[in-house]
């Protein structure tokens, strides 16, 4: 059986390793509002940067947006941890700058290129963006001090004779990530990894284009720089088709389809204890997407799941409903309020999978002042099944509170950001974000170590910025 738990020589890691990881992204990049004007959003990092510019010409029609911003603040919990853990909860300073450079003739939003769905005379339509971060610690001791500090994160989105009977897609989400461990390991130990998640598609539009089809290979590699932790290492290769009826000019039925099919690079089932399993996950689903009147859009769209794990003799496989469904009102072109409900599953890097069901509000302003105003809340409960065994697949040896091999959390994000322009260059701004995770699960290792689950983290930054 190929199963994964992450362990690490000065101390070994219990039921919140990665799920700390993996709530931090989720939250910090959830529960902000993910359409706002001009607002490309970022995937994997989420590298903090202030909104565009008017931008400088480049061309008849692309744009360029050169930025650098310097953002100064805390973190009240760097390493992710309770009270009750080892070391317990360790604040401090951040100084981040941030720089970034992006590109393009046609805007992003909710990561879909906003290209209209009538033909033109463009031949290629696309925006790229690519934005870096150093974040450095201030603090007295050394083991923060010297915490991973450098991310970067690459989004391309392009579109290739876009609205015509054959159009070709290529979107590329690639980041590296320079993260601390949940809990103080010392200097070398860290989650720094690459993340990379493209795919690339054919679109075909018979008729008069009110019908579209289209075809995609996905690819995904996520890889850990530190040795301790290679069996995270996975591949994900996969297709996805979709079938998209045009009703109106912005809005549509559509039903797709998607397999993907994860492998562990580093793993030896024989001898490996910490072998995660690899898997196939499929979803299929349909509804509506789009404009409905002048002011309002929705996204509808239910269907089912699975995810078989064929090498686990003792399962779980997900097999169930899927779906979400996302309403946005734009009482004026300067504000958006949007509500989101959501049921997804994915595969894990500890247990099998986890299943997330939750909800998300948020709401953005530009104010008559030109003051960017931006806030969202989401609330989600996860569930992880198919925790290792105890004693026989993991180094672990008791689970408190997880029956049935299943843990629950609940994780809570609030973020908030103000940005005001002074003249065309310059912004000055404040950004706050909460994530927390509630959860009752305990891991008990040999020799009395305890590892509780959950955390709360709160990050506020002061921000300076030139943008175009």
């Amino acid at each position: 059986m190929r199963r994964f738990t992450q362990f690490a020589p000065r101390r070994a890691i219990g039921g919140h390793t990665l799920v700390a990881a993996a709530a931090i992204a989720a939250g910090l990049t959830t529960a902000s509002v993910r359409a706002g004007p001009g607002t490309l959003s970022t995937a994997g990092t989420g590298i903090p940067r202030v909104e565009d510019g008017d931008g400088i010409k480049v061309g008849s029609r692309s744009l360029l947006h050169p930025g650098f911003a310097l953002m100064l603040g805390g973190d009240n919990n760097v390493f992710w941890n309770r009270k009750q853990d080892v070391g317990g909860v360790r604040p401090a300073a951040i100084v981040l700058p941030v720089i970034w450079l992006g590109i393009g003739n046609r805007e992003v939003r909710d990561n879909t290129l906003q290209t209209p769905p009538e033909a033109s005379d463009r031949k290629v339509d696309y925006n790229l963006r690519l934005t870096a971060g150093y974040r450095a610690y201030l603090a007295g001791a050394e083991d923060i001090r010297k915490l991973p500090r450098f991310s970067i994160d690459l989004n391309a989105f392009v579109l290739i004779l876009p609205g015509r009977r054959f159009s070709v897609a290529f979107t590329e989400f690639f980041s590296r990530v320079g993260d601390p461990r949940n809990y103080d390991a010392g200097i070398g130990f860290n989650y720094n990894r690459v993340d990379h998640r493209g795919s690339l598609g054919l679109i075909f539009r018979p008729g008069g284009g009110r019908l579209s089809i289209s075809a995609a290979y996905l690819n995904e590699v996520l890889f850990y720089e530190a040795a301790d932790i290679a069996s995270g290492d996975r591949l994900v290769q996969g297709v996805a088709t979709e079938l998209k009826w045009r009703l109106l000019p912005r809005s549509s039925l559509v039903a797709s389809y998607s397999m993907a099919n994860g492998y562990y690079l580093s793993c030896d089932a024989e001898t490996d204890l910490d072998c995660n399993e690899d898997n196939n996950a499929h979803r299929v689903m349909g509804g509506f997407r789009g404009q409905i009147g002048a002011r309002w859009t929705l996204d509808a769209l239910a269907g089912y799941g699975a995810g078989i794990y064929y090498d686990d003799e003792n399962g779980p496989n997900f097999r169930s409903f899927i779906g979400t469904a996302r309403i946005a009102y734009y009482p004026t072109l300067r504000t958006q309020v949007f509500a989101q409900v959501d049921r997804t599953y994915s595969d894990s890097l500890y247990g099998n999978y986890f299943v997330d069901a939750g909800g998300r509000i948020g709401a953005l302003h530009i104010w008559r002042w030109k003051m960017f105003t931006e806030v969202g809340f989401s609330a989600i409960a996860r569930k992880y099944a198919g925790l290792p065994i105890p004693g026989k697949e993991s180094r672990v040896q008791s689970y408190l509170n997880a029956p049935g091999f299943v843990r629950k959390d609940t994780i809570l994000s609030l973020s908030a950001r103000v940005e005001q322009p002074f003249g065309r260059y310059f912004v000055l701004g404040a950004r706050y974000d909460l994530v927390l995770d509630r959860t009752d699960f305990v891991a008990r290792y040999a020799g009395g170590l305890v590892d509780v689950g959950g955390f709360t983290k709160h990050i506020a930054m002061l921000v300076g910025a030139v943008r175009f």
